[in-house]
């Protein structure tokens, strides 16, 4: 049903996702780095993927199911919307914790915070991953 760029932007995503995920788990973090990856992330989640409109990628998404549009495709792209949704809010979850993360001073605190990161992080793969593992049906 979706084009298979689209399907690729997510692969995008997640890979760099996964190279966030190295650095916010390394011993020695670089922060410079890391939101560094952050604005790549937001760039290509914001400029590729939501640029481009579902309903554009099919070409029955004018259709209702009266004219020839299933259930599972309805359901595909409210779900897949669902899941964008979810990653739009946790992407500026971790921007607002990384900029908590940069401005503690005690080491509980960064710990704190790198740990919050490290959490945003892992529900983006998994909201990525559930896209693609959706995508690829």
């Amino acid at each position: 049903m979706l084009l298979k760029f689209y399907h690729q932007f997510y692969h995008e995503l997640l890979n760099k996702l996964l190279e966030l995920q190295k650095q916010v788990l390394a011993e020695d973090i670089d922060m410079i780095t890391i939101k560094s990856m952050y604005q790549q992330v937001q760039t290509i989640f914001h400029d590729q993927i939501l640029s481009m409109k579902l309903d554009e990628l099919d070409c029955n998404a004018h259709r209702g199911l009266e004219e020839g549009r299933s259930l599972a495709d309805l359901f595909e792209i409210a779900s897949i919307r669902s899941a964008q949704t979810e990653i739009n809010k946790n992407l500026r979850l971790l921007g607002t914790e990384l900029l908590f993360l940069t401005a503690s001073r005690q080491v509980q605190t960064t710990e704190k915070r790198l740990e919050k990161v490290q959490e945003k992080v892992k529900e983006l793969i998994g909201y990525s991953q559930a896209i693609i593992s959706q995508l690829e049906q």
